[in-house]
């Protein structure tokens, strides 16, 4: 044999070698695994963290329809599908994946921990957002002095697995039901779940995949799922379907969306929802030349938690409207868990994966706080040809609800995702809100915040007094009348006390000759409306309660630059977001009335001692006379301004409460500064001129020609009489 022909032969050894191996890798003998496992997973507390290199940007399309992240595709020799369909398992003795992300804030801005249990998440964890103001001081101390680091706890869980109670007939049993998880595939009409740990391979850091057989153990399709990380809270799951048969395979896919976050510690006002983005279908916008929009409706929690069997999306009006689903978000009071289909930076292509978005189930564990709703996105029916792939990639925000984020950062900006930060109390009364109140205050607040003062509880301060100066001349004019009606109702106090007299069972009659008698001098009841300023600023409260209720950037932020924290850790003014906590701080909120109290509070005490020296200078001056139905209403406001307004604002943000107690004080020196000028006015009503019109002229034609001829002369003689002062002065 020529060196020629050996060098043809030993490939040929050497592919039929290879090929020897592979067969026994496919058809061997596959290990089996117990069932599913009713224990929780394993704690991630202590796994391996990777931190995420910032340069792998996991937003963008990769072009060629694959990722760097895949693992090497193998060599499968396509065989039609035969006999029912399983799905291969494999060793569950290996421990957890390691997690993606840190806990140190100079590393990554969260870590996202998974799970074999769907290939999953199991928690969610940020670096440097925190639980509680005590833990967020706990960890400065650290920061600055070092010593024993606080404990994990501290930072903020957005969201973890649960335990899933379902019923069998061995009776109820539980599964791990993990965060964005894969729930069943169905192929050829045959039906396989992806809960179980046990059918998941792990690849990597965030890397699995699913095996699906024959009965004769060939290979049919794989599923793989890669999770991957960025710096700005975002992850990217790019999850594909891959046909290794020789057949076509028809799937439909099921995996768990985003579930119900976690109920904000304070308990106050609980404010999960469920958001929509949408964009309208091609039948309507063929292009896509529409802006991707928010829904302005808000699908609260508790509504949710009453759905069945309905899906939250679509909807009748969403068809009829042709609305396609473009991103759908879980929120709570300052975070969200929001998915959307992976799409180009510059906000172009179809979206890869459409959804039915379905409430599930709603498991409850003793209260509704801990109620546990759970959604499942129903992926349309395809068909995938032989060696093809299905792209059921996805993007994932993770994080705050905060605006300097999702205006900057793509695709957010291209999702239209700014519509995730509302600050709006009621669904069903966005404008008693004064949503574009709450904007425009949002972005005062920041830019004195930012630029000016460098400290909220200052910028708030300075607010008071940018409205204050505005409404100065307003306020001085109704000090000025409410003071003049006063004194003119002195005045007229014994002429009111005869018509009382005269009308002793006549109050109507009393009440309609007192407002002839006040018309006739020049008096205005409106006029004692020296709280007008305070109605002025009523939409100002409102929008910023909304505000500082739900705006992230103010959350656990102190005041005058965390002067009380100075005194050992003292929780007063600690956060601008929380009631003030004056006094102590409680593990558990107390139920009082409809309110959870969470501390004892001294601003809305304050508030309501404010609140009675200022009705001193609202109310006119002693003595003055005044209807029945004017003393009810000024007894309904002092007891409404002392008494009421205290009581609804004791857990309202201290942000909020510091606002209205400033304003107050600075308008009690505001009207002590008017009164000293009022003081020495003439506030005297004068009599009006009478009025000086055209004369009528005569109806008939002698007397208009009369009249005509009359104002003729009476100009000339006017006109005379101008030359002849001209001509003295000359």
């Amino acid at each position: 044999m020529t060196k020629q022909a050996k060098r043809r032969l030993i490939p040929l050894i050497v592919l039929v070698a290879a090929s020897g191996v592979l067969a026994a890798i496919i058809f061997g003998p596959n290990k089996q695994n117990p069932p599913l496992s009713t224990s929780s997973e394993t704690n991630t507390s202590e796994v391996t963290e990777i931190t995420p290199e910032v340069k792998n940007t996991p937003h963008e399309v990769d072009k060629s329809g694959s990722s760097t992240t895949e693992p090497a595709a193998e060599i499968i020799e396509a065989k039609p599908v035969t006999g029912k369909l399983s799905l291969r398992l494999y060793d569950g003795e290996e421990l957890e994946p390691a997690s993606l992300g840190s806990l140190d804030p100079s590393k990554a801005k969260m870590r996202v921990a998974f799970t074999r249990a769907g290939a999953g998440i199991s928690s969610i964890r940020f670096s440097d957002i925190f639980e509680t103001v005590g833990g967020k001081l706990a960890w400065n101390k650290y920061q600055v002095s070092g010593g024993v680091q606080p404990p994990i706890d501290d930072k903020y869980l957005l969201s973890t697995s649960h335990e899933l109670a379902y019923n069998t007939e061995q009776g109820v049993q539980t599964a791990t039901i993990s965060i964005l998880s894969a729930s069943q595939i169905t192929i050829n009409g045959e039906l396989l779940h992806l809960t179980s740990p046990t059918v998941w391979n792990v690849l990597g850091v965030g890397s699995f995949e699913a095996t699906v057989v024959d009965e004769s153990s060939a290979v049919v399709a794989k599923i793989t799922r890669v999770w991957t990380l960025d710096d700005k809270f975002g992850l990217h799951l790019e999850q594909k379907i891959h046909n290794l048969s020789s057949s076509t395979l028809e799937v439909e896919w099921l995996q768990y969306g985003p579930p119900s976050l976690r109920v904000d510690r304070s308990r106050y006002m609980d404010r999960r929802r469920f958001r929509f983005g949408w964009e309208l279908n091609e039948q309507f916008d063929p292009n896509h030349a529409a802006p991707i929009q928010s829904s302005d409706f808000l699908y609260e929690y508790a509504d949710a938690a009453k759905v069945e069997n309905e899906p939250l999306w679509p909807t009748n009006e969403t068809l009829e409207d042709g609305l396609k689903l473009s991103w759908f978000a879980s929120t709570n009071r300052y975070f969200a868990l929001a998915i959307f289909p992976n799409m180009p930076d510059d906000g172009s292509g179809s979206r890869l994966l459409e959804n039915t978005v379905k409430v599930i189930t709603a498991q409850t564990s003793g209260t509704n706080t801990d109620e546990f709703i759970l959604t499942a996105l129903w992926a349309p029916k395809s068909t995938i040809a032989t060696n093809e792939k299905l792209d059921l990639t996805m993007g994932v925000y993770a994080g705050p609800l905060k605006r300097s984020i999702l205006d900057n950062v793509q695709p957010y900006v291209s999702l239209s995702m700014r519509g995730l930060v509302l600050y709006q109390m009621s669904s069903m009364c966005a404008i008693c809100t004064f949503q574009w109140l709450a904007d425009l205050l949002a972005v005062v607040l920041t830019t004195l915040e930012k630029y000016v003062v460098f400290d909220w509880g200052l910028s708030i301060i300075l607010l008071v007094l940018i409205v204050r100066t505005m409404l100065h001349p307003i306020t001085k004019k109704s000090q000025i009348n409410m003071q003049r009606f006063g004194k003119v109702m002195q005045k007229l106090k014994p002429e009111i006390d005869k018509l009382k007299s005269k009308y002793p069972d006549e109050p109507k009659k009393v009440q309609s000759e007192q407002m002839a008698l006040m018309k006739k001098h020049g008096v205005n009841p409106f006029q004692m409306l020296g709280c007008l300023p305070m109605f002025l600023q009523m939409p100002i409260w409102v929008a910023l309660y909304a505000l500082l209720y739900f705006m992230f950037d103010i959350r656990q932020e102190p005041v005058f630059f965390g002067f009380f924290q100075m005194f050992g850790d003292w929780p007063f003014l600690a956060d601008l977001s929380a009631s003030d906590h004056f006094f102590g701080a409680f593990d558990e909120p107390i139920q009082f009335l409809m309110w959870n109290v969470t501390g004892i509070n001294l601003l809305p005490i304050l508030m309501g001692v404010i609140f009675f020296i200022q009705q001193k200078y609202m109310s006119p001056q002693s003595g003055t006379a005044m209807t029945p139905e004017q003393k009810s209403q000024q007894k309904i406001m002092r007891i409404m301004m002392v008494v009421l307004f205290p009581v609804m604002l004791y857990s309202a943000p201290s942000g909020l409460t510091l606002y209205i107690l400033t304003s107050s004080t600075v308008g009690i020196l505001e009207s002590r500064h008017i009164r000293k000028h009022v003081d020495q006015m003439d506030l005297e009503p004068k009599a009006a001129p009478p009025a000086v019109g055209k004369r009528k002229k005569p109806k008939d034609k002698q007397g208009r020609a009369w009249a005509d001829a009359m104002e003729a002369r009476r100009k000339k003689v006017k006109n005379k009489a101008i030359k002849r002062s001209f001509k003295k002065k000359g």
